[in-house]
């Protein structure tokens, strides 16, 4: 659809037979000039997203007014969801826009007018269209996955991500492109395999490569591969320990384990066993030093610092899994390094209140209450300790919703106004923050200033 402008439509195909004879090359015979004639060029193809130059060279002027020419392109029309005007053309309604450029945003028709002046006449006007297409750019295969599944149980494939950059409508076409040695299956085993989510019934344990081509009807995508992971058979678990963690200073005692990233491939129950692998020279921990080893989150009691490497092996019933381990620093407390606080920026909060008058008196009502974010996410400490914070005020009459956390809101009270007064209070926040052992302090000022206004 194309955005239109009837008034300046009927105006140019009322004029245009009017004008056929005035294109020809003006010359300055030393006599009076004749009037202006706009060319606005050739109509223009192209596609979507390319730089288009329009082309006003074909006019003619006066060699007298040759630089005192303006040339001025208006938008007559446009598709109607196009945010492309005037202002998109570049240099217009000037000496030099004799070929002025834009960037089409949307497929379809732009019509372009021109009109040229000089300092005694005026050009009929002269149009040019636009024509945009969408192009042609190659659509994108998704495939989904990875996928799962049972001998003889059938795995649906999920193709509805693919997409085309131009909206067009997509074609599949699904294929086996990998199969275990044990398996009879090809791509025509695919069932609906020219549909976005066909399915496939395994035959045999391993892994199964699915590819999947798009094509948009004129361009095909590349292929995209997924894997199918296909078991009869109980498979053996994974123990997952944790991440490898140094607490410098700052270790609990006794320390938490983790182990709830351990799984089983088929979903069955898992239990947990952990055990001490390697302990400080001068430790004398052992298995015992647990709580509960057979727990994914056991606590252990050391007694001296310096490095531990624990292991943890799960079973399901059947098969137990590979061993995982994790290391854990515990250093001294000459090591530790203090933390470094950051309260945030300054803050101001500006109010008004109402105030009326009787017998020359003015009464003002308070300046309502006011919320500040208050934010010390730009805290941290050098060794990576976990922090505790606790923020307060000078005159203890804010208050916050959450003192103890790393982001809270202050909520400052009403305050007192005075008529044609500007009262500025200054409240001083401060965040602390520590780690097990040190701690650090960062300010900010809350300016509030009240004014008093006469009610309206």
């Amino acid at each position: 659809p194309l955005r239109l402008r009837p008034l300046a439509a009927l105006l140019l195909l009322s004029a245009a037979p009017n004008l056929a004879g005035c294109g020809d090359k003006q010359e300055d015979t030393g006599g009076a000039c004749t009037a202006p004639v706009a060319d606005a060029g050739d109509n223009i193809s192209t596609t979507l997203g390319s730089t288009v130059q329009l082309d006003g060279t074909g006019s003619s002027v006066c060699s007298r007014y040759a630089d005192q020419a303006i040339y001025t392109w208006t938008l007559l029309s446009a598709p109607t969801t196009s945010a492309v005007d005037e202002s998109s053309l570049s240099d217009n309604e000037t000496p030099t826009a004799t070929q002025p450029m834009f960037t089409p945003d949307e497929v379809g028709a732009y019509s372009f007018q021109l009109v040229v002046s000089d300092p005694t006449a005026q050009s009929a006007p002269d149009v040019v269209v636009v024509t945009v297409t969408s192009g042609d750019a190659a659509p994108i295969a998704d495939c989904g996955g990875p996928y799962e599944g049972q001998v003889d149980e059938a795995v649906q494939l999920d193709g509805t991500g693919s997409s085309d950059p131009e909206g067009a409508a997509l074609e599949y076409t699904w294929a086996l492109s990998g199969v275990p040695d044990c398996s009879a299956l090809d791509s025509s085993d695919i069932y609906n395999g020219a549909s976005s989510t066909p399915t496939v019934v395994p035959d045999c344990d391993g892994i199964f490569t699915v590819s999947l081509v798009v094509s948009d009807g004129a361009n095909y995508s590349e292929p995209a591969e997924c894997y199918i992971d296909v078991a009869s058979e109980n498979r053996a678990p994974v123990a997952d320990a944790g991440e490898n963690t140094d607490y410098g200073a700052c270790a609990d005692n006794p320390l938490t384990l983790d182990g709830y990233g351990s799984y089983d491939p088929d979903g069955d129950p898992i239990t947990y066993r952990w055990s001490v692998v390697s302990v400080p020279t001068d430790s004398a921990a052992g298995d015992d030093n647990f709580d509960d080893p057979t727990s994914p989150e056991p606590r252990f009691t050391w007694d001296v610092e310096g490095t531990y490497i624990f292991q943890l092996e799960v079973d399901d019933g059947s098969l137990p899994s590979a061993p995982d381990t994790v290391t854990i620093t515990i250093a001294g407390e000459g090591d530790n390094h203090a933390p470094l606080a950051n309260a945030g920026m300054d803050q101001t909060v500006e109010k008004t209140a109402d105030c009326t008058s009787a017998s020359y008196v003015w009464t003002c009502e308070d300046c309502e209450e006011a919320t500040v974010d208050l934010d010390g996410t730009g805290s941290r400490d050098p060794d990576g300790d976990t922090l505790s914070y606790y923020w307060s005020e000078s005159t203890e009459t804010m208050s916050f919703t959450n003192r103890f956390g790393v982001m809270t809101t202050g909520v400052i009270p009403a305050q007192p106004a005075e008529y044609g007064t500007d009262s500025t209070t200054e409240f001083t926040v401060t965040l602390d923050v520590a780690d097990c052992q040190e701690t650090d302090s960062d300010t900010l000022t809350i300016t509030y200033t009240c004014t008093g206004e006469a009610a309206r």
